[in-house]
C-alpha cells in the first residue's frame, strides 16, 4: 500500500527522522504546523503504514558511561542474509538505513549504525559475520558517569516501547499520571537541542518507499557541475553531502522530488545540459533497531 502525503506530512516525516525533539510542540516547530494537528497526523501516518511504532533508542554512552564510539558499518551490495546477521549480532544496533542504488557501487545498500565501547570486539563481530568493509567511526563520546533512572522514569521508557506512543496524553493515560508530569520527564530523559544530558532519543522506522510524491535521492554528478549546482537545482530542495574517501571526480549532493515524473524529467534535464549523474540511492527504508539496554 502506498499514498501521497501533503508537504506539511513529509515535513513531520523530515522531523521525526532528525531526531533532537522531545516533545509534540518541538515536531509542530520542525514541520511549521501546530501542536493539534500533531497527533492525528502521526495517527494517519501509523495507519497509512509509513511510519512504524515509536521507540525510546538509548543512548549508550550517557546511560552507560565511559568511552563509546558511534559506527557505521557499510554494505555496498544487497545481501538479505548478512544484514539478518548484523541485526542479530550487533549488541548496541542504533538504526539501519536501506537505499535502493543505480549506476554506481560507490553508494551503499544498506548502513548500520551502532555503539560500541571495543572497536575491536566490533570488528570480530563483523568479520564473523561476512563483512569485509571496515567500519567507520561516526563520532567519539565520554561520559564519566552513567546516568540514574527512578524506576517511575523507566516505567515511561517502557511504555513508550510497548505501545509505540510519544503523545503525552495518550501517555499519561497508560500510566495514570498528568500530562505534565509525561512531559517534564521526556524533557528530561530525550536527548535534544535543549538537554545534551538525555539518555534516549525518541525514533520510529519509517518506509519512504510506501510514499508515491516524495522521493530523498543522493546522486553523484561530474565535478565540473560543482560550481553550477544552484543552476542545476533551481526549484528544488537540495544539499551538498560529503564523507571519508569521496572521489575527486565526482560531487555527491541530496535532493527531494516531488514525483518520479519530476525525478526523470530532472535526471534529462542533466543529460541535456552535460551533466549527466553517475549514480543514484533512492531513500527506502530507515529502520529503527533500539538494540543495547532494557529499561
Amino acid at each position: 500500500m502506498s499514498c501521497s502525503l501533503d508537504k506539511k506530512s513529509i515535513k513531520l516525516l523530515r522531523a521525526v527522522s532528525r531526531g533532537g525533539w522531545a516533545a509534540p510542540a518541538d515536531l509542530a516547530g520542525a514541520a511549521s504546523i501546530t501542536e493539534e494537528e500533531i497527533e492525528p497526523r502521526l495517527y494517519a501516518l501509523r495507519h497509512s503504514r509509513i511510519l512504524g511504532p515509536f521507540h525510546a533508542a538509548p543512548f549508550l554512552p550517557a546511560l552507560h558511561g565511559g568511552l563509546w564510539g558511534r559506527y557505521v558499518v557499510r554494505l555496498y551490495k544487497l545481501d538479505i542474509g548478512l544484514e539478518e546477521r548484523l541485526v542479530r549480532n550487533l549488541s548496541g544496533l542504533e538504526e539501519s538505513i536501506h537505499n535502493a542504488c543505480f549506476f554506481t557501487r560507490r553508494f551503499t545498500t544498506a548502513s548500520f549504525f551502532c555503539f560500541s565501547q571495543t572497536p575491536e570486539e566490533l570488528k570480530l563481530i563483523l568479520r564473523e559475520a561476512g563483512v569485509e568493509e571496515e567500519p567507520l567511526e561516526v563520532r567519539s563520546y565520554n561520559f564519566p558517569f552513567s546516568a540514574s533512572l527512578s524506576d517511575e522514569e523507566r516505567l515511561l521508557l517502557r511504555t513508550i516501547n510497548s505501545t509505540g506512543e510519544v503523545v503525552p496524553s495518550v501517555l499519561a493515560r497508560q500510566l495514570e499520571r498528568d500530562t505534565s508530569w509525561v512531559q517534564a520527564k521526556l524533557r528530561r530523559l530525550v536527548l535534544h537541542c535543549d538537554n545534551p544530558q538525555g539518555v534516549v532519543i525518541l525514533r520510529a522506522t519509517i518506509h519512504w518507499y510506501r510514499i508515491d510524491n516524495f522521493i530523498h535521492a543522493h546522486i553523484l554528478l561530474p565535478i565540473e557541475a560543482k560550481e553550477r549546482l544552484a543552476v542545476l537545482c533551481r526549484g528544488l530542495e537540495w544539499n551538498s553531502l560529503s564523507w571519508p574517501g569521496e572521489s575527486s571526480q565526482t560531487v555527491p549532493i541530496e535532493v527531494d522530488f516531488r514525483s518520479w515524473g519530476q525525478f526523470a524529467e530532472w535526471r534529462s534535464y542533466l543529460e541535456l545540459a552535460g551533466f549527466p549523474a553517475s549514480g543514484f540511492a533512492l531513500f527506502a527504508e530507515e529502520r529503527i533497531h533500539a538494540k543495547g539496554f532494557e529499561f
